[in-house]
């Protein structure tokens, strides 16, 4: 829901800007505060989006890995005494 306000919030806020832009309204001012407007919608968004997508990704962990069974035919053995060869 929060993303869907965000999204919406930067589509209506970027048509305004276009709208000064083509009316050749957009002067050092507006950028200026255009450029605010989006700084603190940065800001907007990491305070709203952010703890959703983290509530979501809780669902989205795998559950606990299976142990793993080895064969016994798998299993190779050492002789005695091959570990400790010495050179």
């Amino acid at each position: 829901m929060f993303a869907k306000i965000y999204l919406y919030t930067w589509l209506a806020t970027a048509a305004i800007a276009g709208l000064f832009y083509v009316t050749g309204n957009m002067t050092v001012l507006a950028i200026s505060v255009f450029g605010m407007i989006a700084f603190g919608m940065v800001f907007m968004g990491m305070m709203n989006v952010l703890p959703t997508i983290l509530e979501h990704e809780a669902e989205l962990r795998p559950a606990k890995m299976k142990e793993r069974v080895v064969p016994a035919e798998a299993i190779v053995s050492i002789p005695h005494g091959a570990h400790s060869v010495r050179v």
